[in-house]
């Protein structure tokens, strides 16, 4: 460390008192290769192991104790898999099953009210369960979908049509992950390899062969600053490694750094906004962070975080819902065994909390979004809409302004909808002909005197 200076080298964790924590939280899912939370500026939500997939929602202001029967939404038939976050609608979540579908479900503007068990939207085509599900960052109504049958397919969530699929894969896929302005998709599987491509032009598919020596999980993740592509995974002597690419150079790997030898998969996080770079293991009692360069040595450690309870997983707030005035860059949502700890990662300033600290909070994504469904499927891909975070310029007020979800008839529902239409057609006409047949003896009988 001799010599590295970095205004993020004193980032330290900060956890969550009991009563400030998501308490009583009972047979979370904890499976799969899912991160078991997920965030947006004002909800969490965390899966349930059981039957009909439920998804517990609560508001991340409501802290403390679950009551005995959480609300939730369960819209599948089989045990859930994957959920996200729609990054433009808070209110909307996408969920995915065993039953192998999609449901978007939509959810009131406050919260839940009551359980909902019928989905908004059905996205149905994969061959066998879902494994993971990621919305696009920038195109509304877009979502990626990674299944057990060894495809990623790309929806257009509004009329529930498959808009691409990519065959690519070789065995069972472990990770998804987008570019910055939604127009790359990295995929990392069991056969070893990471897979970069244009989900609209999937044969031009980039591919690392050989990416890791290990098959257990391996977890891509973007540097769009820099234009990098990296992932966590496992070595051939079953060794944590940490790995990071320039796609437009692939005849050596950038960085390539053995962790140590744990045995749980990292999760990996990239503050897209400070190139900080957070690693969380599912099993580890820590988290540790790196500040991204592109410099000689590219990755520089910067600390750990570290307490007594191991986590089964966690996700992320977006930074628009980060305490800007206590100088809060990242909040980590740790899931253990029965509750939810919320650890805020905080850059010390002595005048934090009085002034808004510029240089640590510049524009951020704004939960806008810069193309529609119908455009990206064309073929644009827009700049991110960004947003100030100072508390005297921000204009943001919880509302999702103009930003919607027009649900469509799918393909299959306008074809079921004509064949209803040709069958009233032909009843019509039968009818009508009776009618004339009728009328036609009429006219042949004689005139009243």
């Amino acid at each position: 460390m001799s010599g590295f200076v970095s205004k993020f080298r004193h980032i330290w964790g900060d956890a969550a008192k009991p009563q400030d924590s998501y308490s009583d939280i009972k047979n979370a899912l904890t499976s799969g290769e899912s991160q078991y939370v997920k965030a947006n500026p004002r909800f969490l939500a965390y899966g349930g192991a059981g039957g009909g997939a439920p998804v517990f929602i609560r508001k991340l202001t409501d802290v403390g104790r679950t009551g005995a029967k959480p609300l939730y939404v369960a819209t599948h038939q089989g045990k859930l898999t994957d959920f996200d976050f729609h990054p433009f609608i808070d209110n909307m979540i996408a969920t995915a099953g065993d039953d192998c579908k999609l449901n978007i479900n939509q959810f009131p503007k406050e919260g839940l009210e009551e359980n909902i068990t019928t989905a908004t939207q059905v996205l149905s085509g994969h061959k066998k369960k879902l494994s993971l599900i990621l919305f696009n960052p920038t195109a509304n109504n877009i979502i990626a979908s990674a299944s057990y049958d060894r495809t990623v397919k790309l929806w257009n969530c509004e009329n529930a049509s498959c808009v691409a699929t990519y065959e690519g894969c070789a065995d069972n896929i472990y990770s998804l992950a987008w570019n910055k302005d939604g127009s790359q998709l990295a995929v990392t599987g069991k056969d070893k390899a990471l897979r970069i491509f244009d989900p609209r032009k999937p044969e031009e598919a980039v591919v690392i062969s050989d990416a890791f020596g290990g098959i257990k999980s391996s977890k891509c993740f973007f540097v769009d600053s820099f234009g990098w592509v990296g992932s966590t995974g496992f070595n051939k002597t079953a060794k944590r490694e940490l790995k990071i690419w320039d796609p437009r150079n692939l005849e050596k790997t950038l960085f390539s750094q053995v962790l140590d030898q744990q045995a749980s998969v990292l999760v990996p996080n990239v503050d897209q906004d400070l190139n900080v770079l957070y690693l969380a293991g599912k099993g580890d009692n820590s988290v540790t962070y790196y500040e991204l360069r592109n410099d000689e040595k590219v990755c520089n450690y910067l600390s750990l975080y570290r307490d007594s309870t191991p986590q089964k997983g966690g996700g992320w707030v977006p930074k628009r819902g980060c305490a800007v005035m206590k100088c809060e860059v990242q909040r980590y949502l740790k899931m253990t065994k029965d509750s939810i700890m919320p650890i805020s990662f905080i850059v010390p300033r002595k005048s934090g909390g009085d002034i808004f600290q510029e240089d640590i909070y510049p524009p951020t994504p704004g939960g806008k979004p810069a193309v529609s469904a119908d455009e990206w499927v064309a073929g644009q891909s827009g700049e991110v809409a960004t947003m100030s975070l100072d508390p005297d310029d921000r204009k943001d007020d919880g509302d999702d302004g103009d930003v919607g979800f027009n649900k469509k008839a799918s393909y299959e529902e306008v074809v079921a909808e004509n064949q209803e239409l040709k069958q009233k057609v032909t009843q019509l006409e039968a009818e009508l002909a009776a009618l004339k047949g009728q009328s036609g003896g009429g006219d042949d009988a004689p005139a009243d005197e």
